[in-house]
């Protein structure tokens, strides 16, 4: 029989011990060695392995390393052994149970057998038969735990992994793979060793008739270990970033980015401080240079001889991660708790009791054992709150599921990111917008997209999908905090849910326009942060200045009309502030928003100052004002009906539910609820004033100019929710208590306009883009040709310059635009020429348009008139007609050919097109002053980062006030006033 070495691996192991070690000298395979690791226990093991088995090898080591360190050393300390038993302290196997193993080995031919293991108290109740493995490197259970054993799981097959309670491992790939991860101390190692064999070609398989008993002295409190959870999430990351190839890393990447956002998102709303910080521990583990990341990918990538394709077959398709959180919330019919857990606590608890009374105490208590509740739960109040949260989160996500697992076409402001080379190249060596303006300083936005494509690289439509379904999630969880000084967490929740559920969000979704997304996103913490500079004392300091400051460049970054909105929204939260009678608020919220906006265009020098340069146009930052039918009303405007979602009068119902705060709400409440609705009602009438054109050249923009009003009623609904708990109570039974029931119906039917929007998974956004369908010529030698677009700014694929009213122009390198275009010049440049030369056709004063054209490297023109290419009963998307006269103008012009497109979209070939050479326009910013500028760019950024981190880092370290003291500061002023 081949030799095989039982491997156990104790540190201060309880009465358990004795029992494990005789189960493994009772074994019927004679040709079995034990090997006792000492993992450095406070009182040596060897006397107590030398009274059961006298024949096993005692190895001490000299500091308790983990689980995992401790069995590598048979890599070292164990010659000709065909087989290793790896096995906890706290197992006792079945007198065959080792002989089934090794017989599994050979007949299954597999490289890893796990056994069938039972609780160790009541062998006939089910712990695990193999385990199994998300795509994230979560254990998934594949029996119910405490499921009565009834030979429902006794046919062998295959697992993804062996638990490390009791695994069987072939002695060579156990030394091919480099044996456990020492890094994982605890925890995810044995599923960690599975996927790495895997990957070299290995079979995990399950015997069922080797049956273990473990009394998992850990789960079960019998052992202390409080990182136990920290160590389970840290290792399961670090098994996802390690093991996986290049391309489905950055796959895996992504989605463990978006849940743990979603995760802190969760445990923000149940006040858990505790599992928040875990979260952000997790990464700094794993990202640390001393963790030795890239020297273990490269180990990983030496031994690869499968495919990642290959092994993610054998992965489970539910994603146990936010399972997780959802399971204990729910009713047993529908996954959650069920009789098992129940009887699988009671027994530990029975269990916990009997081993305190051993061990010669009355109770549990006597031993001051601490307590089975994780650490940081909960009462079971608040898992309605976290119920209805991920209920929220879920529909949300489920309305956009064609986004995130569908294609990504180019349709309404959903350009694709180019390469990293390119956007980092255009923002540290200039932008020249197409060609048509001298080169200038690009955007901040440049850099930070240029580091998503290089984090994405081949999966750039992916990073675009999770970048615009994070952004609605991130403004929903600043709208919950935005409410958080003066609301409990049902309160909090009621909030973000609004603002979620808002139409507004759907239909920037809609668009897929990353600057409407950024202003979505940021606008709660922009209020946020003037709200937090409102109740400070004294004058306000350089930490409110420079926090609201980078918030500002942010934004602004990606949405220089957010910024305008962010400004307009502080103006009206001061007037608010006067209303409430709150005129020192007033007074410190205006200067700290001046300052942090002086502060926001100092970080985005000198790419801010293209807009105050002569011949800015406003239409750069607000876009092309709206005419004719797809002009906004007020009653549009009030309805956050921005796009193909919320027309209805239902849309109407959450700003009667935002004024129910005024009626029932009183002290701070009310004053804030004041503030907010003036807030609201001031953005919305600037929104209207620029969607009439009553700003000048520019202004269509509305649902950038509409988030921060979006933001205050949302407030304003959570707020009411916090009244209705708070204040509601000490009125008489009246009118104030129906106010509030109608509230409440009116909250709940203001979800329906998006909830009636979820069967089509996209938001009402196209499935087919112009670039499936359009098909633009490029002449022979046009390698600098540009197309020039014309038309509705409503069906225009990319933001334009403003022509007049309801007419855009806009210009685009090659066949189709980028993500680039999202940001045009201020200052059109040879792009006026252009609008002029096409004034000259519409006034029908020429028929060579292409010849005017061609001087500007023209080779085709593009006229949509719908906002999605039309594909007959496929596709159906809304007219929107080009300004009267142009097509005709065009159709006259003898050098331009109309070619034979369909899906609503004119397209015309400039014939007189001529290759001339491709000289860049002149005038613009001198590379030097342009290297200059970006570099002082960094160099402001790191400062006012560095300060930021560092006055944190001071408040962090100040002693912590104590809750009543905490709650004497906030609450009673509120109360009182």
């Amino acid at each position: 029989m081949p030799a095989a070495v039982a491997v156990v691996v104790a540190f201060d192991p309880g009465p358990w011990f004795e029992d494990c070690l005789a189960s493994l000298g009772a074994q019927d395979y004679p040709n079995c060695s034990l090997l006792v690791v000492d993992n450095a226990s406070a009182q040596p093991l060897a006397g107590r392995v030398a009274s059961v088995a006298p024949h096993a090898y005692v190895l001490r080591t000299e500091e308790n390393q983990g689980f995992a360190a401790g069995a590598n050393v048979v890599l070292a300390a164990v010659e000709n052994a065909a087989f290793y038993l790896f096995c906890h302290d706290d197992v006792v196997l079945a007198p065959d149970a080792l002989r089934h193993l090794v017989e599994a080995a050979y007949r299954d031919n597999a490289g890893i057998v796990a056994p069938k293991i039972v609780d160790g108290d009541d062998a006939d109740r089910l712990l695990q038969v193999g385990v199994g493995v998300d795509r994230l490197g979560v254990p998934v259970d594949r029996v119910e735990r405490g499921e009565l054993d009834q030979g429902q799981h006794d046919e062998a097959h295959e697992v993804f992994a062996a638990p490390s309670a009791c695994m069987l491992v072939r002695a060579d790939l156990f030394a091919v793979v480099g044996g456990f991860d020492a890094e994982m101390r605890l925890f995810g190692e044995d599923t960690d060793l599975a996927w790495r064999a895997r990957l070299a070609g290995a079979r995990v398989a399950v015997e069922p008739a080797a049956v273990v008993r473990h009394f998992e002295a850990t789960a079960t409190r019998r052992r202390w270990l409080p990182e136990a959870r920290l160590f389970r999430r840290r290792h399961e990351v670090r098994s996802v970033l390690k093991n996986y190839g290049p391309a489905r890393r950055r796959l895996a990447l992504g989605q463990l980015a978006v849940i743990t956002v979603v995760e802190l998102f969760y445990f923000l709303l149940l006040g858990n401080a505790e599992r928040r910080r875990e979260l952000l521990q997790t990464w700094r583990w794993n990202l640390a240079p001393e963790r030795g990341l890239a020297q273990a990918r490269a180990a990983v990538a030496a031994q690869r001889r499968v495919p990642d394709r290959v092994v993610a077959h054998l992965f489970s398709h539910r994603t146990s991660r936010l399972w997780r959180l959802l399971r204990p919330h729910l009713p047993p019919a529908l996954g959650g708790p069920g009789i098992f857990d129940a009887a699988a606590e009671q027994r530990a608890t029975e269990r916990i009791g009997a081993w305190a009374r051993s061990a010669g105490a009355q109770s549990a208590a006597a031993l001051k054992l601490p307590s089975t509740r994780a650490p940081g739960a909960r009462p079971t109040r608040h898992r309605a709150v976290v119920a209805v949260a991920l209920i929220a989160a879920f529909v949300f996500l489920l309305g956009s599921r064609s986004i995130l697992f569908g294609t990504t076409p180019l349709v309404g402001r959903l350009l694709p990111i180019p390469g990293a080379q390119t956007l980092l190249g255009d923002f540290f060596g200039g932008w020249t917008d197409a060609g048509v303006q001298a080169a200038g300083p690009a955007t901040p936005a440049f850099a930070l997209l240029g580091v998503l494509a290089a984090v994405f690289t081949g999966a750039h439509g992916l990073a675009l999908d999770l970048v615009q379904v994070a952004c609605v999630a991130l403004g929903a969880f600043g709208a919950a905090r935005l409410v958080r000084p003066l609301a409990p967490p049902a309160a909090r929740l009621v909030a973000g849910v609004s603002y979620l559920f808002l139409p507004l969000g759907a239909n920037v979704l809609s668009t897929g326009d990353l600057r409407a997304l950024a202003g979505f996103a940021a606008m709660p913490y922009v209020l946020g942060r003037l709200q937090r500079a409102e109740v400070g004392r004294g004058r306000p300091g350089l930490r409110e200045v420079t926090g609201l400051g980078v918030l500002l460049a942010l934004v602004g970054a990606f949405s220089p009309g957010a910024f305008v909105a962010a400004l307009v929204a502080a103006a009206a939260a001061a007037l608010g502030a006067l209303v409430a009678g709150a005129p020192r608020r007033a007074a410190r919220s205006s200067v700290v928003a001046l300052c942090g906006a002086g502060v926001a265009l100092l970080l985005l020098f000198p790419w801010s100052l293209t807009f105050f340069q002569r011949g800015a146009r406003l239409s750069a930052l607000l876009g092309v004002v709206r005419t004719g039918a797809a002009a906004l009303h007020l009653a549009d405007l009030l309805r956050f009906a921005t796009g193909p979602i919320g027309h209805g009068p239902l849309a109407l119902a959450p700003l009667g539910a935002a004024a129910v705060v005024l009626a029932i709400g009183r002290g701070e409440r009310l004053e804030r609820a004041t503030q907010w609705w003036v807030t609201a009602l001031g953005t919305v009438a600037f929104a209207f004033a620029a969607s009439q054109g009553l700003l000048g050249g520019g202004g269509g923009a509305s649902a950038v100019l509409l988030a921060p009003a979006a933001a205050a009623l949302s407030a304003c609904i959570g707020l009411g929710a916090a009244a209705v708990h708070a204040d509601l109570p000490r009125a008489r039974l009246g009118w104030r208590h129906l106010l509030a029931a109608v509230g409440g119906v009116l909250a709940l039917a203001g979800l329906f306009p998006v909830l009636s929007a979820l069967s089509g998974g996209a938001w009402g956004r196209a499935a087919t883009g112009y670039d499936t369908v359009l098909a633009v010529p490029a002449p022979a030698g046009a390698d600098t040709a540009r197309v020039l677009w014309l038309g509705n700014p409503e069906a225009l694929p990319l933001p334009a310059w403003q022509v007049r009213p309801g007419f855009g122009l806009a210009v685009s390198t090659g066949a189709l635009p980028d993500a680039r275009r999202l940001y045009p010049s201020a200052n059109p440049g040879g792009a006026e020429a252009l609008a002029a030369a096409v004034a000259t056709a519409e006034a029908g004063r020429t028929v060579r348009l292409g010849h005017l054209l061609s001087a500007e490297r023209i080779t085709a023109v593009v006229v949509p008139e719908t906002v999605a290419p039309a594909l007959g009963s496929l596709q159906r998307p809304r007219a929107a007609p080009a300004p009267a006269g142009l097509v005709d103008a065009l159709l006259a012009q003898i050098d331009l050919h109309e070619l034979p497109v369909e899906a609503g979209t004119l397209v015309f070939e400039n014939t007189a097109w001529r290759a001339l050479p491709a000289s860049a326009p002149t005038g613009g910013t001198p590379a030097p002053v342009r290297a200059l500028g970006v570099a002082f760019e960094l160099l402001a950024w790191i400062g006012a980062l560095a300060r930021l981190l560092a006055r944190r880092g001071r408040l962090d370290d100040a002693p912590a006030a104590s809750v009543e003291e905490a709650s004497s500061h906030v609450l009673v002023p509120a109360e009182v006033r």
